[in-house]
C-alpha cells in the first residue's frame, strides 16, 4: 500500500534556516555512530508547513527507517486522550469539577493507604472525591505498579504492590481485559494520597478517564477516538493495534546504546514494560495512557491542531478554551517531579520560564512551549511563540534516547530566523 508523501517547503519560506536545520543531519549521524539509537524520524514545521522531514538509520534489520514508519507512541497517547475528555466538556456532557463517581460509581468511597509510625498500613477515607480535573492533572492520588520502591514517601512500597498483587494492568501489555474490567478493579484499591494533594505520573489516572469517555459516549474508546479525533484529522495511520498488513511498518525497539533489538519485557518496579503488546492476540484493552501506534505525520497533524488552538484545515476538533486549559499550568506549585520538573497542564508538560527548571535537561524552547513524550523515545514539542511543531521519533525503551531527542529539538529551535 502506498502512502501519500506530505509536501515539504523550503525552510526559508517559513522563516527557518536551511543551514541550521542541516545541523540536525550531523547530530543524528553522530548519535547513530554512537548507537544512541538505530533509527529516527525528525519532522519540523512552522506556520503550519513542514520544512524538514527526514528518516535516518534502520527500522529493523534489513529495513531502512522511513518517514512513514509506525512508532509505538506509548505515553504520547495521553494527549489525544485528554482531547477526548475536553470534547465532552465542550459539549456540556461533563464538568471538570464532576466527581468521577458520577460516571463510574465504584469510585464513590475511596480509601487512602497511610503508614503509621510502625510501618503498618492503615486505610483512611479520602478527604474528598476524585474529580475529572484531578485525573487530568495526575493529582487523583493514584500511582503505578511500576513506581514500586523507586521513590519516597514509603507509600511507593505499599500501593504499587497492592496494585500488582491484585492483577491491575497499568504497564505496556495487552491482556484479555477491557477498560471497564480493569478500572473497576482499580476503584477497589486504595489511593496513595488524598485527591488534589500529590502529583503522581500515573497511567491509571488516564485509563480511568478513557473509561469515563466510554460511559458518557456509549462507544469503545477506540471507536470514540476514530470518530471524533482521528477521522476528522485524517489520521488514518494511528491505531491501538495496527492491522496485520501494516505490522511490517512498525519500527523495532532497540536497546539504547546497543545495536540489539529488545523483544521481551523489562521489569520496572513491579511492572513489565516491553514492546510485544503491539502483536497481542488480545485486542480489547484500549489504553489511552500508552497503547497507541502511529506515524510521525499523523501525530504532526494532531499536534498542529493543538497549536492552531483546536482546528486544522477548517475542521474544529476541540474548542480554543479547551486547548487553553490543556496548555496552562494546572498544578500550581507542584511539578512533574518524577520526570521533567516542569509544570503540567492536562496531559501536557509545560515550560513556564525562560529556562527549564534548574538541573533539568527539559528545555522546550521558551515560555509557553509544551510537549509530551513516550516510553520508546518519541517526543513532540509545540512552541506557540515561534509557531513551530517539532517531532523527534525513535525507538529505545525507558526513554533511552530522550537526551538525544532533546538535542535534536534544540537544534530545530535554533533554526528559527525571523
Amino acid at each position: 500500500m502506498s502512502h501519500p508523501v506530505p509536501e515539504v517547503v523550503e525552510p526559508e519560506s517559513v522563516g527557518m534556516s536551511s543551514d541550521y536545520l542541516a545541523h540536525i543531519d550531523k547530530l543524528v549521524q553522530a548519535h547513530l555512530n554512537d548507537d544512541a539509537y538505530q533509527g529516527i524520524v525528525v519532522l519540523v514545521a512552522r506556520h503550519g508547513k513542514i520544512c524538514y522531514f527526514k528518516a535516518f538509520g534502520k527500522a529493523a534489520e534489513g529495513i531502512p527507517m522511513s518517514t512513514d514508519s509506525v512508532f509505538r507512541l506509548a505515553s504520547m497517547s495521553k494527549v489525544p486522550s485528554a482531547v477526548a475528555v475536553m470534547q465532552l466538556w465542550d459539549r456540556g456532557l461533563i464538568s471538570l469539577a464532576d466527581p468521577i463517581s458520577k460516571f463510574i460509581p465504584e469510585f464513590a468511597d475511596m480509601k487512602v493507604a497511610q503508614l503509621n509510625d510502625w510501618g503498618e498500613v492503615k486505610l483512611v477515607t479520602a478527604k474528598r472525591e476524585i474529580t475529572i480535573h484531578d485525573l487530568l492533572t495526575m493529582t487523583a492520588g493514584m500511582t503505578n505498579s511500576w513506581w514500586y520502591d523507586l521513590f519516597t514517601p514509603n507509600n511507593y512500597r505499599v500501593v504499587p504492590k497492592l496494585y500488582a498483587d491484585a492483577g491491575l494492568m497499568d504497564d505496556l501489555n495487552a491482556p484479555p481485559l477491557t477498560l471497564e474490567q480493569n478500572i473497576k478493579l482499580l476503584a477497589s484499591l486504595p489511593l496513595m494520597a488524598h485527591p488534589g494533594e500529590h502529583f503522581d505520573y500515573s497511567n491509571n489516572s488516564v485509563d480511568t478517564l478513557c473509561r469515563m469517555v466510554e460511559v458518557v459516549s456509549g462507544l469503545s474508546f477506540d471507536e470514540y477516538l476514530r470518530q471524533h479525533i482521528f477521522g476528522p484529522l485524517g489520521m488514518n495511520e494511528t491505531w491501538f493495534f495496527p492491522p496485520e498488513d501494516e505490522l511490517k511498518r512498525v519500527a523495532a525497539v532497540y536497546w539504547a546504546g546497543k545495536n540489539e533489538q529488545q523483544t521481551g519485557p523489562s521489569p520496572l518496579g513491579l511492572g513489565n514494560l516491553g514492546p510485544q503488546y503491539t502483536f497481542s492476540e488480545h485486542k480489547t484493552y484500549f489504553s489511552g495512557a500508552g497503547g497507541l501506534h502511529g506515524t510521525t505525520h499523523d501525530y504532526f497533524r494532531f499536534a498542529q491542531m493543538l497549536l492552531n488552538m483546536g482546528e486544522l484545515d477548517g475542521v474544529r476538533v476541540v474548542s480554543r478554551a479547551a486547548v487553553q486549559l490543556m496548555t496552562a499550568n494546572q498544578i500550581g506549585d507542584l511539578t512533574n517531579w518524577q520526570l521533567t520538573q516542569n509544570k503540567w497542564g492536562y496531559q501536557l508538560d509545560i515550560q513556564q520560564g525562560v529556562n527549564a527548571p534548574p538541573g533539568s535537561i527539559h528545555y522546550l524552547g521558551g515560555p509557553g512551549a509544551y510537549s509530551w513524550q513516550g516510553f520508546f523515545s518519541t517526543k513532540f514539542v509545540n512552541n506557540p511563540a515561534r509557531d513551530t511543531v517539532i517531532l523527534s521519533m525513535t525507538t529505545p525503551g525507558f526513554d533511552g534516547a530522550l537526551p538525544h531527542n532533546l538535542r535534536v529539538i534544540a537544534a530545530a529551535n535554533a533554526a528559527v530566523i525571523d
